[in-house]
């Protein structure tokens, strides 16, 4: 299907069984649950799903699942972060052969490196696969910044057609929007980030909260594409007490916790990851219960 890239996608968490393998009717039943719901696209094995803990073969798993039960209802591109490039192209050509519509990249991660050496990174990897890449800026988790710079620099050459933005910096939201936007597809992967994004011209999010409250968080896109600006930032702010939610404990183990709230239960985080305590259990579900996400 022709890649669409804008609106509100879910990073959708990797369900898994008890013994930690994918989990395929969970997977086919979340799929179902966010389309209907109205979510744009989907973006297996990001941060949410756990990706690095995963095996090779479970990540290809997961994308050909999610592939086939989408049935071109929505674009999925998935996800092949690795600090390796070699490895980044393998995980690219396991996901064209999956059936995913693009794939999505982080800078390395560990080891840092400098503008040049993002950019090659980049470079070489979109210039080896049969897929359109996107950048997956999120230096908390990578220590890592891809730089408006080059971020300009690769949607000039046409190496990328997106970017998924992952931190609280507005300063530098403005920057990339201002540099990139009018060539690439700019979504924010911060949940209090949506509606701001798009005022000023960026495409949409991709955004955890979309999980739990697919409805609510397709409203602040739906709404101001009407131009329904007062719904959209009306929607925006119903999301608040599901981004506290997911703020509580280690990420993503409230995403996992809040989505079996919903009754749509996702099985175990993938070890070392460790399940809430009770206490901090009580604290997602008083903060979903507080938005009326609970009854």
């Amino acid at each position: 299907m022709k890649l669409r890239l804008e609106g509100i996608w879910t990073p959708i968490p990797t369900p898994l069984t008890k013994d930690g393998r994918v989990d395929e009717d969970a997977t086919r039943k979340l799929v179902d649950f966010l389309i209907e719901a109205g979510i744009d696209g989907l973006l297996p094995l990001g941060t949410s799903g756990e990706f690095a803990l995963l095996s090779r073969e479970e990540r290809e798993a997961l994308i050909r699942i999610v592939v086939d039960q989408v049935e071109h209802r929505v674009p999925v591109v998935a996800g092949v972060s690795d600090p390796s490039i070699e490895n980044v192209i393998r995980l690219s050509s396991d996901a064209k052969k999956a059936g995913a519509d693009g794939v999505i990249a982080t800078p390395p991660y560990y080891f840092t490196t400098t503008d040049e050496g993002h950019y090659h990174h980049f470079k070489t990897i979109s210039e080896s696969i049969d897929l359109p890449l996107l950048v997956y800026n999120i230096p908390e988790w990578t220590h890592s910044f891809v730089t408006p710079d080059t971020v300009q620099r690769l949607s000039d050459e046409k190496l990328v057609v997106g970017m998924k933005y992952t931190e609280y910096n507005f300063l530098n939201l403005i920057r990339f929007l201002k540099v990139a936007r009018s060539r690439i597809s700019i979504f924010t992967g911060s949940d209090a980030m949506a509606y701001s994004n798009l005022e000023f011209g960026g495409s949409g999010a991709i955004i955890g909260s979309a999980n739990i409250a697919p409805k609510v968080a397709s409203k602040i896109f739906d709404d101001y594409k009407k131009g329904d600006l007062g719904g959209a930032r009306e929607a925006q702010e119903k999301l608040l007490p599901v981004i506290e939610a997911l703020g509580v404990g280690k990420y993503p183990a409230a995403l996992k916790e809040a989505m079996s709230l919903i009754e749509m239960p996702l099985g175990p985080l993938k070890g070392p990851l460790q399940a809430l305590s009770v206490a901090e259990k009580r604290a997602v579900a008083g903060l979903l219960r507080s938005g009326g996400f609970l009854a």
